[in-house]
């Protein structure tokens, strides 16, 4: 399953979330949204790669570790993908264990660096620490604190969905986060949610994030860069500097191909116009047992999944509040983006020169 559909989904929640509270990062959120979505899921799920490449005509296919038996295009056999970087083969499975941890933080972390794991209450001095080291080395431009607090979100969201933190009030067909639900969780997200509440254009949004650059902050947050500033000063652990030109080649990486990825995804969850109603991509329907995009949609009513949504979304503006009302530097920040054209035309259309 596609796990951005989710990521992209808190994201949005969590700005509307932060907007409402008038958070000095909501606007600058909207003046970089791209870079914000591109940080709610390539900022954290570096292992964006291929489970391998068809030998006979060269696509790729898969997902990190996970790949089909078969390429689609021609039945043909698939090569195991792997990075090659310095003279070394970097599989999936390496970069997952080598980088996940330091993504999410509280979960995750390869066996022989478990001590390193976080507890939920150390995230706002986290979060904090990293907003001001963004403000102090990653300035003026406000793009890179729209991709950090875009990597906030996923690391919030994941902990919640998957129960890591307690917290969500859901169960849905068989539990909260299960191989079942998963696809009731995008398609309803998806078609319900994003397209028909939200307004969102997936196609945009997928398009876009991929395009976005590769942020050198994500090496500062994830303690791959030299150690510096209020990070090193209160988390000195966990520094590994020599890995980040690894680090900065995997995320170009997860970029080329999630731009492959994003057709497939969207492929997959169109819906089809059938007399018995619109169906769902049977390969996703089969995951839940059979059921048909009705039953799904009656599923996640019944579990009242958009309250969900709406935790994970409060819980993400909490976590923004918390780590900018630590930031003084933040205060010089203004909470929107100025007066509206209305209030520009009432106090400047009136021709003085005319009179």
């Amino acid at each position: 399953m596609s796990g951005i559909i989710g990521h992209l989904t808190y994201a949005v929640l969590g700005h509307k979330a932060a907007a409402e509270r008038q958070l000095p990062v909501a606007p600058i959120i909207g003046r970089h949204y791209a870079s914000y979505l591109a940080g709610c899921y390539l900022g954290a799920d570096i292992m964006t790669l291929p489970g391998g490449a068809c030998a006979q005509c060269g696509e790729e296919w898969g997902y990190s570790a996970s790949a089909p038996e078969q390429c689609p295009n021609d039945g043909g056999s698939l090569r195991p993908y792997v990075l090659p970087f310095d003279g070394a083969d970097y599989s999936p499975q390496d970069i997952h264990r080598m980088f996940y941890g330091r993504t999410h933080l509280v979960f995750g972390w390869s066996p022989d660096e478990t001590a390193h794991t976080l507890s939920w209450d150390a995230l706002p001095n986290y979060f904090a620490s990293v907003v001001r080291d963004a403000l102090e080395f990653f300035g003026p431009g406000e793009r890179p604190l729209a991709y950090l607090f875009g990597w906030m979100t996923h690391v919030v969201g994941d902990a919640l969905i998957k129960s890591v933190q307690p917290g969500l009030t859901l169960y849905l067909l068989n539990g909260t986060y299960t191989p079942q639900n998963r696809p009731i969780q995008d398609l309803f997200s998806f078609h319900e949610v994003g397209r028909k509440e939200l307004g969102l254009n997936w196609q945009a949004l997928l398009s876009d994030l991929v395009e976005t650059p590769v942020e050198p902050i994500q090496a500062h947050f994830m303690r791959l860069a030299p150690p510096r500033g209020a990070l090193a000063q209160h988390f000195p652990d966990a520094w590994k500097p020599t890995q980040e030109k690894l680090l900065l080649a995997v995320m170009a990486e997860n970029r080329r191909y999630q731009h492959i990825r994003n057709s497939r995804l969207l492929a997959q969850l169109a819906l089809t116009d059938t007399p018995d109603g619109q169906q769902c991509d049977p390969e996703l329907s089969g995951l839940t047992g059979g059921l048909t995009y009705a039953q799904m949609v009656e599923l996640a009513e019944q579990a009242n999944f958009r309250h969900a949504l709406w935790q994970i979304g409060e819980a993400i503006a909490e976590r923004f509040e918390a780590a900018t009302l630590r930031q003084t530097l933040f205060q010089d920040f203004p909470i929107s983006d100025g007066p509206t054209w209305k209030a520009l035309t009432d106090r400047w259309c009136h021709d003085k020169m005319s009179q």
